[in-house]
This record gives structure tokens, sequence and C-alpha cells, in this order.
């Protein structure tokens, strides 16, 4: 090969390296990597819940869940689907729920999916005119839908001790 097709292959070859190069400099820059959500995103859905149950509105309570989410009670079993998580807490507003509230202690996420760590008080009033207490920890995991909302896929808690009756 003469030398100056050496040298015009290599000014080519560099020339089609530097294009590649500066192609997938371009593609990385404008992908932007998903922000991690702050625990204030992530506690959003059950401060959202807390105030539907509140307001005795178990169908705004599931529709906090992904379609096929489950619930995991403490004592009883798996509750699956939004209709099922509907039924299970328009049964906590029937049993005399008045007062719900959550407190997030720690949540993260990567990407789409998510946790939130946390501590809630339920109140109920028996017929008899008693309110009962529960006062435990949750954890939830979430993922964000496609409009950017932060729904559970899985919720779990249990309580600190024994509901307790006041007077």
């Amino acid at each position: 090969m003469k030398p100056t097709k050496i040298l015009k292959s290599l000014v080519l070859g560099l020339l089609v390296a530097t294009t590649i190069l500066g192609c997938k400099e371009n593609i990385a820059e404008t992908v932007e990597p998903i922000k991690p959500a702050t625990v204030e995103e992530l506690g959003q859905m059950n401060r959202d819940f807390a105030k539907a149950l509140v307001a005795k509105d178990a169908n705004a309570a599931a529709n906090l869940y992904t379609e096929n989410a489950s619930l995991l009670p403490p004592n009883e079993p798996i509750v699956t689907g939004r209709e099922n998580i509907k039924n299970y807490w328009q049964g906590a507003i029937d049993a005399g729920l008045i007062a719900a509230s959550v407190k997030t202690i720690d949540a993260g996420s990567d990407g789409d999916l998510g946790y939130e760590i946390g501590i809630f008080e339920l109140k109920f009033q028996a017929v008899d005119g008693t309110i009962i207490t529960d006062i435990g920890k949750y954890t939830e995991l979430l993922k964000r839908n496609s409009e950017g909302k932060w729904m559970s896929i899985y919720g779990m808690w249990s309580n600190n001790e024994p509901a307790s009756n006041q007077e």
C-alpha cells in the first residue's frame, strides 16, 4: 500500500471512531438518570391513605394501591387485588374507625421502585362509645406509575402491642 493510501485510511478510521464516540457521548448526555424520590414524595401515599380512611372513603384508599397489590395484615391471610383491598379497608371503616395518622421514619427509591417505613396510629370507636387505639409500624413497597405517582404494591404492618381501650 502506498503511504498516502495508508494515511487516508488512518484519517478515515479516526474520523469514524471520533464520530462513533461523539454519538455515544451525545446519547449519554440526553438520557437523564431517574432521580431518587424524596422522603416527602414516598410518604405521600400513606398520608393520602390516612386521609381517605378518616373520610370513610375505602375506594379512595384502595386507589392508592396498584391493581394487583397485596396487603399483609397481622394475624390474617394476604389480601390481593384492589377490589379486595377496598373491601378490607371498608371493614376497618365499618368497625368504627374515627382517626388515622402516619409518620414516615425512612424512605428511599431506586428507579421506579421505592419503600417507606413508618409508624401509625388508628383509633376506633366501639358501639359502647369506648375508644380503641392501635399503634404500630408499617412497611410499604411502592412503584411509580406512568403519571409519576407512587403507589403501593405491598403493604404490611404490625401492632406494637394489643390495641388498648380508653374511656
